[in-house]
């Protein structure tokens, strides 16, 4: 045993390999296993950091060219032009202001930086989550409503749920064009237990079913796709989506034409 312990005094920081199991003695061998799958567990969850640090400087490094380019484009701007570049530089920054938004609350999501479960009325949160949109769409030229809420409770975290239903109201105004619709619905499905169902239906352009998996991946984007997003938003929803025991799909619209997302959630009885 104080051989054992001492081999694990001598390793290094980054020293998360497996420990030998072989030669120790029937007692101390399950204490060996248990640490090698903690360590196992420790490894997964430094790849996916390091992945996301890798991908999130990826990502950075693009727009903050642009906002670099833009800023000499301000600087450079003959006095009639100049309002025109600093426009686009503001537009640059809530970009990339928006990204780094993102880039924290997926961190916060993968470290289970959440608040306790407590009720709270589904339909009331995507009534206030949707009037948060309506300039939005209405500067857009978009209609955007609800065309029902049945009332239906869920546990769950308000602010996480909330940035989940922006993320999805923000694809679907973000990707329809002027003229076009984004219908929001709140229902009960019925079963053992109950589910809360959400779907936020647009008649933008959709997206192909091969793909529609793959944009739940962090930063990737359908190609061809014209806009600004992130590529974060789906990915952010999600996370969310499972940690409150639920599931975010994509399906067609209507007669297969836009596209509607449907979270789904446990529907609870609070006293």
């Amino acid at each position: 045993v104080r051989g054992f312990a001492e081999a694990l005094r001598r390793r290094r920081p980054d020293e998360i390999e497996p420990v030998a199991v072989t030669g120790l003695p029937d007692e101390v061998r399950p204490v060996a296993e248990a640490l090698n799958e903690l360590l196992g567990r420790l490894r997964a969850a430094l790849d996916r950091e390091r992945a996301f640090l890798a991908d999130a400087a990826h990502e950075l490094r693009t727009p903050l060219t642009a906002l670099d380019l833009q800023a000499q484009a301000v600087v450079d701007a003959r006095d009639e032009d100049r309002q025109a570049a600093l426009r686009d530089l503001r537009a640059g920054v809530a970009r990339v202001a928006r990204l780094v938004e993102q880039l924290l609350a997926i961190a916060r999501e993968q470290h289970g930086a959440a608040a306790v479960p407590a009720p709270l009325d589904l339909d009331e949160l995507v009534r206030r989550t949707v009037a948060d949109f309506v300039p939005l769409a209405e500067a857009a030229g978009i209609d955007l409503g609800i065309e029902s809420a049945e009332p239906v409770r869920v546990p769950g975290d308000a602010d996480a749920l909330r940035r989940l239903l922006g993320n999805l109201l923000d694809n679907a105004v973000r990707y329809t064009p002027t003229g076009g619709r984004v219908d929001v619905a709140v229902a009960v499905e019925a079963g053992a237990p109950a589910r809360a169902v959400v779907t936020v239906t647009d008649t933008g352009p959709g997206i192909p079913p091969e793909e529609r998996e793959r944009v739940f991946d962090r930063f990737h984007r359908v190609p061809g796709t014209a806009g600004t997003g992130s590529g974060l938003g789906l990915a952010l929803a999600r996370s969310i989506a499972r940690r409150h025991d639920g599931e975010v799909l994509l399906e067609d619209g209507p007669g297969g034409h836009g596209l509607r997302a449907v979270l789904r959630l446990p529907a609870v009885t609070w006293p």
